[in-house]
C-alpha cells in the first residue's frame, strides 16, 4: 500500500501541488479550506459544496473531464496544505478533521466528483483523516 501511495504521489506531483495556481481563487475559503483546530489539535478542513447548486458555477468547475481533473488537483492541494500543519512525531497530531456542509449541495450532480475525491483520499492518504463530520 505504501509503495502504491508513494508512486501516486510522484506521478501526481503531490509534493509540488501546493505551489500551483489552479485557477480556483473564487473557491478558496468557500468550497474547501483549512481553518482552525479541534480540541486535540487536529487541523480542520471545511467542505461546503452548496455553491455548486448554481448551474453556471457547476459548469465552470465540472463541465468536462479536464475541469473535473483540475478540481480534483485543487482539492488535493487543500489537503496537502492541511498536511503541512501536522506534526509527524511521537505524540504529535498526524491527522485532520473533515467537516462537510451538505446544505444546498446538489447531490446528484456532485456524485461523480465526490466519489473521485473520496477514492483519491482513501487510496492515497490512508488514516490521514481522524474524523469526518457531515451536517
Amino acid at each position: 500500500m505504501l509503495e502504491k501511495c508513494l508512486a501516486w504521489r510522484k506521478e501526481f506531483g503531490a509534493d509540488s501541488v501546493v505551489e500551483e495556481d489552479l485557477g480556483f481563487k473564487q473557491l478558496e475559503g468557500v468550497v474547501a479550506y483549512m481553518q482552525g483546530f479541534d480540541r486535540e489539535g487536529h487541523p480542520v478542513c471545511y467542505n461546503a459544496y452548496g455553491v455548486f447548486k448554481d448551474k453556471e458555477m457547476y459548469e465552470k468547475v465540472f463541465g468536462d473531464e479536464e475541469k473535473l481533473q483540475r478540481f480534483l488537483r485543487w482539492r488535493v492541494q487543500v489537503l496537502e496544505r492541511g498536511i503541512h500543519l501536522l506534526h509527524f512525531k511521537p505524540g504529535g497530531v498526524n491527522s485532520i478533521i473533515q467537516v462537510t456542509d451538505m446544505k444546498d449541495m446538489p447531490k446528484r450532480e456532485l456524485r461523480v466528483a465526490s466519489n473521485h475525491i473520496l477514492s483519491l483520499f482513501q487510496d492515497n492518504y490512508p488514516e490521514m483523516v481522524a474524523r469526518k463530520v457531515s451536517k
